[in-house]
């Protein structure tokens, strides 16, 4: 096996051409396209208007900008809490903002920008930027990995982490469960999690219950007398675990940019902690008098006298700057002592895995880190986390959604492959939690079968729960919890967008270039069949639909706008991860005369797709298109088995009456 040194040295150099091919991403959607193309690619945007600004914690400033009725926001390949641009003449100018994106409010955006806009009244242009403290953070937890002192905490996980020496476990201890509904293996998953002696792994299947676990070890470490780091790749995943700590009595702090943190947190951030601290207040009041300091001596002039009275006015006036820079000295080392007073009295830390390196946090150590959807993180940014603490808890499911990753092929095989994974393939010490408090035993037989083994068991109140429970109508037509309406033979042929925006500032195109794959006729009986639920009763916030391309989405949701409006969700797979919903719809869109799937060939993704639903799933899918495909075979084979196997041929999914 080789030396933990040579593992650290290829992540580092995947790491490396990773952030190269980042950084060519942005430049060349930068420099390569215009304005336009980018607005129309939903990757920028153009024509905003700052309608409202507001302060935010930190010295920021939070603005909403309005955007061109013809711009579909829907489109925006832009999440929450990503790190965005706004300019005025050219993306690379220095008067350039930086901020982050914060929330969708109707036809109108939300940021938090580093500084106030200095123009008001003028349009502004929005561009990503890239994720430069993400690497810088990766990199500088690579070289503190490489260079641990032997008989160090972070050498000794690095060991582990590399497979140079086997995971170990402590001795047992007596404990008594706090969340007394847990299951028997869940009540195995956190013993294994309290005898963690460097890493122990927590598997969650879909609807496992892996988060409450998690929570479950959390709490009883803090009854040890222990503090708790709690971290995850994404911002979603840490107030997950924010959200279930809240109300238990734990003293918890949310590290982070506010703009990236759940609204059901913002109490538990740092900044609205310190806003409570009277040291704040303090702070405030000191900068206040600095501003007004700065304000009378912009505008204090040097009059006409003699030779000492120029001098002394120019004194004068550098006395001013000099005390304003000292009271804004003052006030942010005020700041300062109260955070770092904060995070000390704090039993539990949250933070993303790139906020593990917060400079709040210093040289703190924990006894313990959790990382929940640890699958999703690149190994780099594990081990910001890992360098934290003595001992780790990692829960994820290799067989969801992994790293996104863009480096191509050579750096996919390096950071497309987790510390997590291969420790389970080692036989780490690790518990599967298998029994599943979502799915219908029906929806979830699928894939238990052909992803887990068929280990999974449905929960006595989930495993036989139905839409007729919530008082929807029958629909004899859609007999089953899983039900397929079978295109083949339809000629709903799929596409794929090859044309190119064209237009100008003046006049923005009104669509959106999505390179992507769409299938019109997959599209319109989605759409019917989402309005036939919907006439059972569905309520409309219960149904969600899930195309496997972008592109089919947009059509989806021009479809559905007025049901949207109404509360029914319409993404792609990447945006479900992690949720349910009573009702689901799984557009599988491929539809040719070749079996060509294309990323349907992922069965990581349609294993989230399939195991979002709680109550009825239901699958439009062309069988001849995919039915050549192992896993799409036995998909086929299954719904044969329990009589869910429809045919858009049979009816046109007319609403009921």
């Amino acid at each position: 096996m080789a030396p933990a040194s040579e593992w650290i040295d290829s992540v580092a150099a995947a790491w490396r051409a990773e952030r190269q091919a980042a950084r060519a991403k942005v430049a060349m959607e930068r420099s390569g396209r215009t304005l336009v193309e980018r607005v129309a690619l939903g990757i920028a945007l153009a024509h905003l208007r700052i309608v409202d600004e507001q302060s935010a914690p930190g010295d920021r400033v939070r603005v909403r900008v309005s955007v061109p009725e013809q711009i579909d926001l829907d489109n925006l390949r832009l999440a929450p809490g990503e790190p965005i641009r706004l300019w005025a003449e050219h993306p690379d100018e220095e008067d350039a903002i930086r901020g982050v994106f914060e929330r969708r409010e109707e036809q109108s955006l939300w940021l938090m920008l580093d500084r106030p806009v200095d123009e008001l009244d003028r349009d502004y242009a929005l561009d990503p930027e890239a994720p430069e403290l993400t690497f810088e953070r990766g990199d500088r937890a690579l070289d503190k990995a490489r260079s641990a002192l032997a008989n160090s905490d972070l050498a000794r996980l690095r060991e582990v982490a590399s497979l140079a020496r086997p995971a170990k476990l402590l001795a047992p201890i007596t404990w008594k469960p706090l969340d007394e509904e847990l299951d028997e293996v869940q009540r195995e998953a956190v013993d294994l999690g309290l005898r963690s002696g460097d890493i122990a792994l927590i598997w969650g299947p879909p609807g496992t219950g892996k988060t409450r676990t998690l929570v479950e070890v959390i709490r009883q470490r803090v009854a040890r007398g222990e503090r708790v780091l709690c971290a995850a790749p994404s911002n979603t995943a840490v107030d997950n675990l924010g959200i279930r700590l809240a109300g238990e009595g734990v003293r918890a702090v949310r590290l982070g940019h506010p703009a990236r943190v759940s609204p059901a947190l913002a109490a538990l951030t740092i900044d609205a902690q310190v806003e409570e601290d009277g040291a704040f207040d303090l702070a405030r009041e000191w900068r206040d008098r600095a501003r007004a300091i700065r304000k009378q001596a912009q505008s204090t002039s040097i009059g006409k006298g003699t030779r000492e009275d120029v001098a002394r006015q120019r004194a004068e006036i550098r006395a001013l700057w000099s005390e304003a820079r000292s009271l804004d000295r003052d006030a942010a080392r005020e700041v300062q002592n109260a955070e770092r007073a904060i995070i000390a009295r704090a039993q539990v830390v949250l933070a993303t895995c790139v906020g593990c390196d917060h400079p709040m946090l210093g040289d703190t150590q924990f006894d313990c880190v959790v990382v929940d959807e640890v699958t999703q993180a690149p190994d780099p940014l594990l081990f910001i986390a890992l360098g934290r603490a003595k001992v780790a808890v990692l829960a994820g499911d290799p067989q969801q959604l992994g790293p996104v990753i863009i480096g191509g092929p050579a750096v996919e095989a390096v950071l497309g492959s987790t510390v997590f994974e291969r420790l389970i393939a080692s036989g780490a010490p690790s518990v599967m939690l298998e029994q599943q408090h979502r799915m219908h035993a029906q929806i979830m037989t699928f894939p238990s079968r052909a992803t887990y083994d068929g280990k999974l068991r449905a929960s006595p109140q989930v495993a036989a729960h139905t839409l007729e429970d919530l008082g929807v109508v029958a629909d004899a037509a859609r007999s089953r919890p899983l039900w397929l309406v079978d295109t083949a033979g339809k000629d709903w042929l799929e596409e794929r967008t090859d044309f190119e925006p064209a237009g100008s500032l003046n006049n923005l195109p009104s669509f959106s270039f999505d390179p992507s794959t769409f299938n019109s006729g997959n599209a319109e009986r989605v759409a019917a069949e989402a309005r036939r639920l919907l006439s059972r009763g569905v309520a409309p916030t219960d149904l969600a639909i899930i195309a496997a391309y972008s592109a089919q989405a947009r059509r989806l949701r021009d479809l559905l706008r007025l049901e949207r409006a109404a509360g029914v969700e319409v993404g792609t797979v990447d945006g479900f991860q992690g949720r349910e919903k009573e009702v689901v719809i799984v557009d599988l869109v491929r539809s040719n005369d070749s079996g060509e799937i294309g990323f349907l060939a992922n069965t990581r993704r349609m294993n989230v797709a399939l195991t979002r639903a709680k109550r009825f799933l239901l699958v439009v899918a062309d069988s001849a298109t995919l039915g050549d495909h192992p896993y799409y075979a036995q998909f086929i084979q299954y719904v044969d088995e329990i009589d869910g196997h429809g045919s858009a041929w049979s009816d046109d999914a007319e609403p009921l009456k």
